[in-house]
């Protein structure tokens, strides 16, 4: 049997505030916006990862606590993450776990508006 090919993946986050969001990820993060549709629902797309958002109103998602590096929404390969690290913190994203070195690479974690955790991680040569 033939296999159909998937040309990408979406994480799919609930926001509070749509507007809001869409200008977290668009001036501290650096992404485009893809498509709009009926003022509730969008996508972004920064070198080919994209990010969904969806307006859910009041609702808070339901989280329990953890630590920072206990929880990520979604995970972004990237090239270099002092670099990208570096961007975000001048443009005033939210760090919630600062750049550093790991068994896998370097990585680092920011929050968007509504408390999504975004793992920003570059792989080491030997763990690819």
């Amino acid at each position: 049997m033939e296999k159909n090919q998937l040309n990408h993946v979406a994480p799919v986050f609930r926001v509070v505030d749509l507007g809001r969001s869409i200008s977290y990820y668009q001036h501290k993060l650096g992404f485009d916006v893809e498509f709009q549709h009926g003022g509730f629902y969008a996508g972004l797309l920064r070198d080919g990862c994209h990010v969904h958002l969806r307006h859910a109103g009041l609702q808070q998602r339901d989280q329990v606590e953890f630590e920072a590096d206990e929880y990520v929404d979604a995970c972004f390969n990237v090239q270099n993450a002092f670099d990208l690290a570096s961007q975000f913190a001048k443009a005033g994203a939210k760090f919630v776990v600062p750049l550093r070195d790991s068994t896998y690479g370097k990585e680092f974690y920011v929050s968007d508006p509504d408390g999504h955790i975004l793992a920003f991680v570059q792989a080491a040569r030997d763990s690819i």
